[in-house]
């Protein structure tokens, strides 16, 4: 996991790119391109996509591949390998850190925006009934069962905290079928234990490690750039025939004041920086509204309106912490020193124990129009699923007490349970912009969390269930739940968990909400695909 001597080219652009001097323009004379360094197959991100089509494409010894990673290469990172701490990861140097711009239907909250920064991290039936043809579950299904098998067999038999058991069976006397697989062509409504992507040793697999093995990193057809930053993407208007903008090539640096450099891409730049690295790359590269684009002095390539547009994103209501009895509980692994250097003990030496297993153990997916469940009082939702056996709303279970918006665990001596409600098909869409005309400056992200009520009203009745749920017996026992009708001193982060659900408030439940959600850690859809350029970025092919 990480441990080999690899082939990277740390923050070296002049390894493999060339001199440049940039200029105003994106496009880029064809006779000072020829001078360039170049390979068939330029490839921006080294996250889940990045590291899977650089081994892919490089399988052909004929075919050279460039992969362009801003962040640092996955190997020696010990914390990246431990499944249980991988929260730790966030703000940390592997993390773009990014923030939200003030959401003001939030009070003014900024929210947190983790996205990895480091080599190799990251419902199709929906896209297809919207006209994707060849992206329905079915049609990608001989894929995923492709990574599935590059990836190791994804274990099932992690550990789990004791908690978990009881939360199953108490969905499942809800009316909720178990199951395990969340994964199957019709739908996945119930509850279950989520698969673990662990190896035999129980540590993370990514995609670097799973596709950038010690035998890919050796092919002489393959480079491997980190700590390099890709600025913007090169065109010329003439390899496609007169006025078709063409990208050729990228610019790259080592960082804001290092030496520019440019590289070319005989067959294809493909980026795949994520959701916000990838709008943001093409807002400076010219692709996008040309109204901002316009107004930061940015020559336009191909006016396209909805570059960084449609930015959707999973929001959990927040933490509804519940008091637990400490048996049933791993905040002593996390809270107390001796007890975590034995988990880690555990871990390194047999790769068992608590550190061995995820955070996000078990789950439950439901539909918030699901009359039979305990919802409370009638509000209207919008169904934005794409049928009837698909859920839009999730409730998770951490075996331990994790505050709202990552403010860390509840003081030591406290046991808790977190369950976050997330809502999976939000109505609400934001944006991300440019802030100014740098890739080294954090674009302007606002995703415009809850926008639209029905969003609201989804949260609400998903929190409502799970109070309802926290009350289900085998569940309950537990826990040492309090059945109050108003927050007190003494509830402090234990509200709304403590408030009794058939008598807490719709409008006592909304200012939870809107203090304490926060982002899943799921935007997507900022350069969506499509079948016309007026409604989308790329079309079916990903161009």
């Amino acid at each position: 996991m990480g441990n080999w001597s690899s082939k990277f080219v740390k923050a070296n652009p002049a390894a493999f790119a060339s001199p440049f001097v940039p200029e105003n323009s994106n496009f880029i004379p064809e006779n000072e391109r020829q001078t360039w360094k170049s390979y068939d197959y330029v490839i921006v991100g080294g996250g889940t996509a990045g590291c899977i089509l650089a081994a892919r494409l490089s399988e052909n010894p004929n075919t050279t591949v460039l992969l362009l990673e801003a962040g640092k290469s996955h190997e020696g990172n010990f914390l990246a390998r431990i499944p249980l701490l991988f929260p730790l990861l966030v703000n940390s140097e592997v993390d773009w850190a990014y923030c939200t711009a003030p959401q003001h239907r939030l009070d003014g909250s900024v929210m947190q925006w983790p996205r990895g920064k480091v080599l190799g991290e990251a419902d199709y039936n929906s896209w297809a009934k919207n006209g994707a043809t060849g992206w329905s579950y079915d049609d990608l299904k001989q894929y995923f069962d492709k990574v599935e098998a590059r990836t190791m067999p994804i274990k099932k038999d992690t550990p789990t905290a004791p908690v978990s058991s009881p939360f199953l069976q108490a969905a499942q006397k809800l009316g909720l079928p178990l199951t395990d697989h969340f994964n199957p062509a019709t739908g996945f409504l119930g509850a279950g234990q989520f698969a673990a992507f662990v190896d035999a040793k129980n540590e993370r697999i990514s995609t670097a490690t799973a596709y950038l093995t010690k035998e890919v990193l050796a092919r002489t057809n393959l480079t491997v750039a980190i700590s390099t930053f890709t600025e913007r993407v090169l065109f010329s208007r003439d390899a496609n025939g007169p006025g078709t903008p063409h990208a050729v090539g990228v610019q790259v640096s080592a960082g804001r004041d290092q030496p520019k450099f440019a590289v070319s891409a005989k067959r294809e730049v493909i980026l795949s920086a994520g959701a916000v690295a990838t709008p943001q790359l093409l807002l400076l590269s010219g692709i996008g509204p040309a109204p901002h684009l316009n107004d930061l002095g940015i020559p336009v390539v191909r006016d396209l309106y909805h570059v960084g547009r449609n930015v959707y994103d999973h929001l959990c209501a927040g933490s509804v912490l519940l008091r637990a009895k400490p048996q049933y509980t791993w905040d002593d692994y996390l809270k107390k020193p001796l007890q975590t250097a034995y988990a880690l003990g555990q871990w390194m030496a047999w790769g068992t124990g608590p550190l061995a297993s995820p955070c996000l153990q078990v789950a439950l997916f439901i539909r918030s129009d699901d009359q039979s469940l305990p919802y409370g009082s009638p509000l209207p939702t919008k169904d934005r699923t794409s049928g009837p056996r698909a859920p839009d709303v999730e409730i998770a279970v951490f075996p331990f007490s994790a505050l709202s918006r990552g403010k860390g665990l509840a003081p030591p001596g406290s046991y808790g349970i977190c369950i976050a409600p997330v809502i999976l098909k939000p109505a609400s869409s934001g944006t991300i912009q440019l802030q100014s005309t740098s890739v080294y400056d954090a674009p302007l992200i606002d995703p415009n969390y809850l926008a639209d009520e029905s969003d609201v009203n989804v949260l609400m009745k998903a929190t409502r269930f799970s109070l309802n749920l926290a009350r289900t017996e085998p569940f309950a026992s537990t826990l040492q739940s309090q059945n109050i009708t108003e927050p007190t001193e003494e509830s402090g982060s234990y509200w709304p968990g403590d408030a009794d659900p058939n008598k807490v408030t719709d409008e006592q439940l909304k200012a939870f909400i809107k203090g304490n959600c926060s982002s899943a850690f799921h935007p997507t859809s900022s350069a969506r695909m499509g079948t016309d350029a007026n409604t989308s970025v790329v079309d079916l092919e990903l161009r």
